[in-house]
């Protein structure tokens, strides 16, 4: 999945690590002969990198970083009250993960962007199960039958 490299850090070994918006690392190494990213050696070079595109297989492969905490909850919802919006494609904003917990009955939980990750099979959640949603990854949520549910929205936590 593409992101936005935001910023630049160093890992414990020293290597530099882009930061996406996503909140996930992704090291750039330079290691030569073997991994050549001479760009991270300078200032100047890791600064016209921050802003450009690079995959995340973190966000592929649905996993939450860390630090993220609670921020907010939706109301609950059931097979009645669930907005329209959510049962189109649409998007959590750009640095925030969602949680679509189902406390009872059965929704089918869709992405809608072609690649893998999600739900196995047909992508029906059951009750007791909660599925994580990326930042900006387009997804839908289709009512099966009588079904309660909420959605809770996580945020980096403050560092300071």
């Amino acid at each position: 999945m593409e992101r936005r490299i935001v910023s630049f850090r160093t890992d414990d070994e020293g290597h530099w690590v882009g930061v996406l918006g996503c909140h996930h690392g992704r090291h750039f190494r330079h290691d030569p002969p073997w991994r050549l990213s001479e760009w991270t050696q300078s200032e100047h070079g890791r600064n016209d990198r921050v802003g450009q595109i690079t995959d995340c297989p973190k966000c592929e492969w649905i996993e939450l970083p860390a630090n993220m905490v609670h921020d907010r909850t939706t109301s609950e919802w059931d097979e009645d009250s669930i907005p329209r919006a959510i049962r189109r494609d649409h998007k959590v904003a750009p640095g925030v993960w969602g949680r679509l917990c189902v406390y009872q009955g059965n929704i089918r939980f869709r992405f809608s962007d072609g690649l893998a990750g999600g739900p196995p099979g047909d992508g029906l959640l059951g009750a007791g199960n909660h599925q994580l949603i990326p930042p900006e990854r387009p997804h839908r949520v289709e009512v099966v039958g009588p079904v309660r549910l909420s959605i809770e929205f996580l945020v980096k936590a403050n560092d300071g």
